[in-house]
Parts: C-alpha cells; structure tokens; sequence
C-alpha cells in the first residue's frame, strides 16, 4: 500500500507521462524535479536522491503487481535523460516484464497517453 505522499507522486508522474507536467526533459522528470514538487521550499542537495528513489521504487513494485507500466522509468538524471543504475538493479530484482527502461518509458507513454492524442481519438471514434 502507498503513503499519501507517493500517491501524490504517483499522481504527478502519471502527468508527466502525459506531457501535462512541465519538466526539462519532456514526459521524464529528474529526480530533483520530482523531490521538489513535494518540497518545493527546501534546498535539493544529493542526499536527496535516495528518498526519491524509495518513493518510485514503491510506487513501480505497486504498479508492476497490478500489471502496469514502472513509472520509475520515467524518472531520470538531468545530464543524461536516463534513469540512474538504482533502475537496472530494480528492474532485476522486480522481475520486470520490460526488457530495457526505455521500453519501460514507451509502455509508460502508451499506456497513459497524451490529452491530445486522447481528444483525437475521441474525435475520430465519435463523430
């Protein structure tokens, strides 16, 4: 079961797959961009990294278990626009499905898509 507080990352993460979350890597957020959204008051320093990596770790072990995409695959370093190594020893540990994070991230797209693409299938289903 999740805290509050990662029901609330989760919730913001799910916008960002969507592109509805502005980040500086679009449909990724960094670590300091995610920690920030929860305390946006305080100071990012490195240390910071590991309470952020509990949270998407929790969240994704929920996810998988209920047969969704790792929203953990979307959240990456800013330098790189990849997830950090904690991705790859989750993703070994968790047994996921995904062969690789950026299939983790393109199923994460999939699954929660953009309000755009959306309304366009709205539009062309349903008139």
């Amino acid at each position: 079961m999740l805290t509050q507080m990662e029901q609330n990352v989760r919730e913001i993460l799910i916008k960002v797959a969507r592109g509805d979350f502005p980040t500086h890597h679009y449909r990724k957020i960094t670590y300091k961009e995610l920690w920030l959204t929860q305390y946006p008051n305080q100071t990012w320093g490195r240390g910071n990294t590991s309470e952020v990596v509990s949270w998407i770790v929790n969240i994704s072990n929920q996810d998988t278990a209920d047969g969704l995409p790792p929203l953990n695959s979307i959240v990456v370093r800013k330098d790189t626009g990849e997830p950090g190594e904690n991705w790859d020893e989750w993703h070994r540990s968790a047994g996921s499905p995904f062969e690789s994070h950026g299939h983790a991230q393109a199923a994460c797209w999939a699954y929660w898509p953009t309000k755009t693409i959306v309304s366009q299938y709205y539009r062309t289903t349903h008139v």
